[in-house]
C-alpha cells in the first residue's frame, strides 16, 4: 500500500480558492506525513494528515493515504471509512478499489450485497466515470474551447476558420453541459443515500430505538458500511446491504 502526492492543493490554487502560501504549507503536511509513512511512523503520519482536514481541505489522495495508515495500525474501521470517503472523490481508482476490498474481506461480518435497478447501476456508473478533479479540468477546458471558438466565429464569420469554429463551439458546449450535470449531481450529491460505517467492535442492533436487550435481532462488527434512515434521539435506523434494518446508537458509526 503506497501514499500518493495530494494534486487537489494546486488545482485549488489555480481555481483560486487558496492562496500559493496556503498550498504551500498544506503541501509540507502532505509531504511530511507521507515521509513519515514510509519510515513507518504511522501515528506521525496521522497527526500531519490530520493538520490538512482541520484546515477543511479534502481530497480522494489524502482520505486514501489516511486508510491506508490506518490499516497499517490496525483500525479496520478507521481504514474502511477512509478509503469509503476517498471512494466518493475517486470511484474508479483500482487500487483503492482493491484496498477496500481488502479492508472488507477481514471483517467479521459476511453480507451479501442485494443487486441494485440496473437503471441506478448504470446511473452509478456514469456519475463515477472519472474522478472528481478530472472531471473538473473536463468542464473547464471545454467550457473555455466553446468560449474561444464562438468569439472566433463571431470576429471572422465568414472565413474558413469560422466553419471549424461552430464545430468546436457545438461540441465543446456539449461535453461542458452534459459532464458538467456529471460534476454537479456529484457536487450536490443529487440522490446518494446517506451512508456510514460501524466504528465499535461489536453493536447490538435493536428492532426500536432502545437499550432493552430483549429487543436486540442481530449484532453487526467494526468496519460494516450502512445505509442510515431515520433518527430518534440517540438512535440512528439503519439498512444492511443484504436489506436488514435495525436501531443501533448513534455513537457507534461513523457518517460516510
Amino acid at each position: 500500500m503506497t501514499v500518493r502526492p495530494c494534486l487537489t492543493l494546486t488545482a485549488a490554487v489555480w481555481l483560486g480558492l487558496l492562496t500559493a502560501g496556503v498550498c504551500a504549507g498544506q503541501g509540507a503536511f502532505f509531504d511530511e506525513g507521507n515521509k513519515r509513512y514510509q519510515e513507518g511512523d504511522f501515528d506521525g503520519a496521522l497527526e500531519r494528515y490530520a493538520q490538512i482536514l482541520d484546515d477543511g481541505l479534502e481530497s480522494g489522495e489524502l482520505y486514501y493515504n489516511i486508510g491506508n495508515t490506518y490499516f497499517k495500525l490496525g483500525e479496520l474501521g478507521p481504514a474502511i471509512l477512509y478509503y469509503e470517503r476517498a471512494r466518493r472523490l475517486m470511484p474508479a481508482d483500482g487500487d483503492l478499489v482493491a484496498n477496500l476490498e481488502l479492508a472488507r474481506s477481514l471483517t467479521a461480518d459476511e453480507i451479501s450485497t442485494l443487486p441494485g435497478f440496473w437503471l441506478f447501476r448504470a446511473g452509478g456508473w456514469w456519475v463515477g466515470l472519472l474522478p472528481r478533479g478530472a472531471l473538473a479540468w473536463l468542464v473547464a477546458i471545454a467550457y473555455l474551447i466553446a468560449i474561444a471558438a464562438a468569439i472566433l466565429v463571431i470576429l471572422r464569420p465568414s472565413t474558413a476558420l469560422a466553419v471549424w469554429g461552430r464545430r468546436l463551439a457545438i461540441t465543446g458546449a456539449t461535453v461542458a453541459v452534459v459532464f458538467g450535470l456529471n460534476l454537479t449531481i456529484r457536487e450536490l450529491e443529487v440522490g446518494a443515500t446517506e451512508e456510514a460505517v460501524i466504528m465499535a467492535e461489536e453493536t447490538a442492533v435493536q428492532s426500536a430505538p432502545s437499550d432493552d436487550s430483549a429487543l436486540q435481532i442481530f449484532a453487526v462488527h467494526e468496519g460494516t458500511k450502512v445505509r442510515t434512515h431515520r433518527r430518534s434521539d440517540a438512535w440512528i435506523e439503519i439498512v444492511l446491504e443484504d436489506g436488514k434494518v435495525g436501531w443501533v446508537p448513534a455513537d457507534q458509526l461513523e457518517p460516510i
